[in-house]
């Protein structure tokens, strides 16, 4: 292969490098934020970081919580369709844990949520 061809043939692989970045983005390098400022990010999509305090599976939905007051304050929502992905049942695996979890944040009845399908979404912090 001469200079030329080599010079080609980089420029072709940077080429398709930056095509790929550009076309499959990365998106979990987003920002992270305390669960206390979630209703300030409803539509985006960021790491959530924060302590499960309180855990329930109602068979239907496992909610992670994590402030007592349930009713006002960020959630973690995993449906029963996505149960069989996680190697524990959820409300057991991430009690007590510090973690974050990465998705949309959305408002529901008043307060911030993810929908959790995936345990790819959630990271054991400690």
């Amino acid at each position: 292969m001469n200079k030329t061809q080599a010079i080609i043939l980089a420029t072709a692989l940077l080429f398709a490098c930056l095509s790929a970045i550009l076309l499959f983005p990365q998106e979990k390098f987003e920002k992270e934020i305390s669960w206390e400022e979630a209703a300030n990010y409803y539509g985006q999509t960021v790491w959530v970081r924060g302590r499960v305090v309180a855990a329930n599976n109602t068979g239907k939905v496992c909610f992670l919580n994590f402030h007592r007051n349930w009713k006002r304050y960020f959630t973690v929502v995993i449906f029963a369709s996505s149960f069989s992905r996680f190697p524990e049942p959820p409300e057991r695996l991430y009690l007590n844990k510090e973690i974050r979890v990465y998705g949309r944040i959305k408002e529901y009845q008043g307060k911030p949520e993810i929908i959790v399908e995936s345990p790819d979404q959630i990271e054991i912090i400690k």
